[in-house]
């Protein structure tokens, strides 16, 4: 008992002249006390852990006003389907923000509830969590097609809200089968773990990596990914040819303007000689045919709004004539709407669970834009804003789907030009081990843009999944191979 006590202290501790203590009636309603505004209360002691674990009563705690060591997402939804497939909504999306699995628990509140709880080695900025808060609820009501309220998942703790501790008993609950607060396994159907001692093989977060964590994650009104990563570029990030090219915005009004107007303004020379290249390949010009209109294009334009010199440009014309025809790039404006497969989502579950954010990115982005032989160019800054990670993640993810095999990367060479690094956006290829199941059900999801392919891929699981299959994943998988 020493051992979960001193455990129980370690992960929610931080604030002891305040706490609360639930009555033992039929509302079950709680009591707050403060040693510091009333001398006749004392200060939260070890002891009272002792009391909440042997159920003989039941408390809670708050945390700094400024800080704390945890944070927990208290689910209050009477309906018991609607309260499990929102905590794996939670589930789904804190993963999708970087959070492993292994670091998110889910306890029972003791009535049709649930809280589920990330800890951290130790505190940090409350203005993060609420970051963490508002940022997971509005996926979380997105995954839910907004059948959420606000008030069915509520922030704890806080300065002002306590949180009822976990392993004890709720009072207002007199069902002995379902009032103990025990951590439940929501991939196993919300299997409890019926032991006091399963709390001491909780693992925390490391404070510096939940923080970094929140600051990535992309909030419509903040700032993406890789807006706030060229803010900081590192060395290893230039040195990997980032490139600005960017052809989904583009229709074939725009790209026809570009080629009869020209250059409307500095610096935007190399991205507009490799999207006039593919717009002359989409038309069906033969290299001999293109190289000759670009030429006379470059002649045309305003020596005001380039540095390089002609000379230079001419043989950029050659370079990117060359990747463009060799690769069979053409021009298209992407699919707005991708149907998404149970065996799809079955094939990215057998990977590593890091991984699946940018498969699912690499994935989606093929299904909008790949060619007929099934390559597709995406730059690191859309993966950045598809997987919304950070730049030098999404690097280090596609080095290690390289060298798995998982994908093929046709590189563009890196060039310095004009103050910065360019270079044309690599080619990429999938080579999922595609898995077959019983069942071929699909599903169709929006994707008109880069910020939705996260977000629609869990919707997608939510829709082509039932609750037990979902608990079950594995499972289904080792039947598919």
């Amino acid at each position: 008992m020493k051992s979960i006590v001193g455990k129980m202290i370690d992960l929610f501790i931080t604030l002891r002249y305040k706490y609360i203590k639930q009555n033992n009636d039929e509302l079950g309603s709680y009591t707050t006390f403060n040693s510091r505004e009333n001398k006749r209360h004392i200060p939260f002691v070890n002891d009272f852990i002792h009391s909440h674990l042997q159920h003989k009563n039941t408390y809670g705690i708050f945390c700094n006003k400024f800080t704390a060591k945890f944070i927990t997402f208290d689910v209050d939804i009477k309906n018991s389907l609607k309260a499990k497939k929102t905590v794996l909504a939670l589930h789904s999306v804190l993963y999708e923000f970087g959070i492993p699995d292994n670091v998110i628990y889910t306890s029972i509140s003791g009535s049709k509830g649930y809280h589920v709880d990330i800890y951290f080695t130790e505190e940090i900025d409350y203005r993060l969590i609420k970051k963490l808060y508002n940022a997971t609820c509005k996926e979380v009501k997105y995954l839910l097609d907004g059948n959420l309220e606000k008030n069915e998942i509520e922030l704890r703790p806080s300065f002002k809200n306590g949180v009822k501790l976990p392993l004890g008993i709720n009072f207002k609950n007199k069902d002995p089968n379902s009032n103990i607060c025990w951590y439940v396994d929501p991939y196993n159907n919300f299997q409890a773990y019926k032991s006091l001692d399963f709390i001491l093989s909780i693992i925390k977060i490391d404070a510096h990596i939940i923080d970094d964590l929140i600051n990535d994650i992309v909030i419509q009104s903040g700032v993406n990914p890789s807006e706030s990563s060229r803010k900081n570029k590192t060395r290893d990030i230039d040195n990997s040819g980032l490139s600005s090219i960017d052809l989904t915005q583009e229709t074939p009004k725009t790209l026809k303007s570009l080629f009869e107007k020209g250059l409307t303004k500095k610096g935007t020379r190399n991205a507009s000689l490799y999207k006039l290249t593919i717009y002359l390949r989409t038309l069906r010009l033969s290299k001999d045919d293109c190289k000759r209109e670009l030429v006379k294009w470059m002649n045309r334009q305003d020596p005001k709004l380039y540095d390089t010199k002609l000379e230079t440009c001419y043989a950029e014309i050659e370079r990117c004539i060359e990747s463009v025809y060799s690769r069979n790039i053409v021009w298209s404006n992407g699919l707005s709407e991708i149907e998404v497969s149970r065996d799809e989502v079955l094939s990215i579950y057998q990977y590593d669970k890091k991984l699946h954010s940018i498969i699912t990115a690499l994935l989606f982005h093929s299904k909008r834009f790949s060619n007929i032989d099934n390559q597709f160019f995406m730059t690191y800054e859309q993966m950045a804003i598809a997987t919304t990670r950070t730049l030098k993640t999404v690097v280090t993810h596609i080095k290690t789907l390289e060298k798995k095999k998982i994908v093929t990367v046709t590189r563009s060479p890196i060039k310095y030009e004009e103050g910065k690094f360019m270079s044309h956006p690599n080619t990429y290829e999938l080579n999922i081990n595609w898995l077959h199941s019983e069942k071929g059900k699909s599903t169709k999801v929006s994707v008109e843009n880069l910020s939705d392919y996260q977000k629609n891929y869990a919707k997608a699981k939510l829709s082509l999944f039932s609750m037990e299959e979902i608990s079950n994943i594995l499972e289904l998988i080792d039947q598919a191979k």
